[in-house]
C-alpha cells in the first residue's frame, strides 16, 4: 500500500512540474516576442526568403494545374451556355418572324381604316456624369441641359426601358428623379388586361403597384408599359414585368441605373386640341318667310378743315375773285 501511494504522488509532482515549466516557457516566449518583436520579423524575412525559391518551385505546377482544371470546367460551362444560347435564338427568330408578321398586318390594317400614325418621339443622348442623393434619395445627374432642349418633366430611358424623368434642369446638366424613388408616381398600364394602375416608388428596386382603373385579372410576367395621361410621359414605353410578394404586387425593372451609361431624355407634348368655331346665329325671318333686311348703320365723320397747303393757289391771292359764293361786304 505504501508503494502503491508513493507512486500516486510521484505522478501528480510530475504533472504539476510539468504544467509550472510550460507556463514559464509560454511567458517567456511572449515576453520575448513583445520585446524583441523586430528579431523574430527579421527572423521570419530571412527564413521566407530561405524558402522562396523552392516555394516557387513548388507553386508553379500547382498553378498550372489548377488553371488546367479551371479550363476543363470552363469548356464545359462554354459548352453548355453556348447550347443555351442556340435554344434561345431559334426561339427568338420564330418571335421575329411573328413580330414582323403583325406589323406588316397593323400597318395594313391602319391604311385600311385610315388611322392617323403616332408621331416619332425625338431624343437627346446624355451621359450619365454623377449620382446623388439629394435632394431624394438616389438621382442620376446628366450632362445634357436647357442648352441642349432639355425640359422639365420629360422621361429618360436606356435601351432597356423607362429610368425616371427630369425634374430639374441647369443650363448644361439636369436631375433625374427615379421610378424606384418614394416621390415617384407613374400612370402605367397593364397588359394584357390592360389594367390602369399607379407605379409608386418606395426606395427598393422594385416599385409597387396600386391597381387604379379596371377589373382585368394580373398575373405575374404580365408586361408594364407607361401611359400619355396627363401629357406627363409618353405612352407605351416599356418599364417591366409584374411579380407578385405575396399580397404585394410589383414590378421588376427593364433599365437599372447603376447599368446606365447613356441614356435618351425624350422630347414629347401633349398635342393642343384643334380650334372650336362657335356657330353663326341665322338671320331672323320676317312675317313672309324672307330674311329681314340687313340694318346699316352709318357713321358720319366730320370732313376736317382745309389746311392752307391743301387749298388752291388763287385762293391764296386776297385780289383773285372768289369762288365760294360769298360777297365783299358778307365777308367783311
Amino acid at each position: 500500500m505504501a508503494g502503491l501511494g508513493w507512486r500516486l504522488t510521484r505522478g501528480r509532482g510530475a504533472k504539476q512540474f510539468s504544467l509550472v515549466v510550460c507556463s514559464l516557457s509560454a511567458v517567456a516566449i511572449a515576453f520575448l516576442g513583445k520585446a524583441e518583436a523586430p528579431l523574430f520579423d527579421h527572423a521570419r524575412a530571412m527564413l521566407s526568403d530561405w524558402t522562396e525559391p523552392a516555394l516557387t518551385q513548388v507553386r508553379g505546377p500547382l498553378i498550372g494545374a489548377e488553371r488546367w482544371f479551371d479550363g476543363i470546367g470552363a469548356l464545359f460551362t462554354v459548352y453548355r451556355e453556348n447550347m443555351q444560347l442556340r435554344e434561345e435564338n431559334a426561339e427568338l427568330r420564330k418571335w421575329q418572324n411573328v413580330a414582323l408578321s403583325l406589323a406588316d398586318k397593323m400597318r395594313r390594317y391602319e391604311i385600311l381604316l385610315n388611322a392617323v400614325p403616332d408621331p416619332k418621339l425625338s431624343f437627346v443622348t446624355a451621359r450619365v456624369i454623377g449620382e446623388a442623393d439629394r435632394p431624394f434619395v438616389r438621382t442620376m445627374i446628366l450632362n445634357a441641359g436647357t442648352a441642349d432642349q432639355v425640359k422639365k418633366g420629360q422621361a429618360v430611358t436606356d435601351d432597356r426601358g423607362l429610368l425616371g424623368r427630369i425634374y430639374v434642369t441647369g443650363e448644361r446638366t439636369s436631375w433625374v428623379i427615379l421610378l424606384t424613388d418614394v416621390n415617384s408616381r407613374v400612370p402605367v398600364v397593364i397588359e394584357p388586361s390592360h389594367r390602369r394602375a399607379i407605379l409608386t416608388g418606395d426606395n427598393t428596386p422594385s416599385p409597387r403597384l396600386e391597381l387604379d382603373v379596371g377589373d382585368g385579372a394580373i398575373k405575374p410576367g404580365d408586361r408594364v408599359l407607361s401611359t400619355g395621361d396627363g401629357g406627363l410621359l409618353p405612352p407605351d414605353l416599356p418599364i417591366g414585368v409584374v411579380r407578385e410578394s405575396g399580397d404585394d404586387r410589383r414590378v421588376a425593372l427593364f433599365a437599372t441605373p447603376g447599368t446606365s451609361d447613356f441614356v435618351h431624355v425624350m422630347e414629347f407634348g401633349v398635342p393642343s386640341p384643334p380650334p372650336v368655331y362657335e356657330p353663326v346665329p341665322a338671320p331672323a325671318l320676317a312675317a313672309d318667310n324672307k330674311p329681314a333686311p340687313a340694318t346699316v348703320t352709318a357713321v358720319m365723320t366730320p370732313k376736317p378743315a382745309p389746311t392752307a397747303a391743301a387749298m388752291p393757289l388763287q385762293s391764296r391771292n386776297p385780289d383773285a375773285p372768289r369762288f365760294d359764293g360769298q360777297d365783299e361786304e358778307t365777308e367783311q
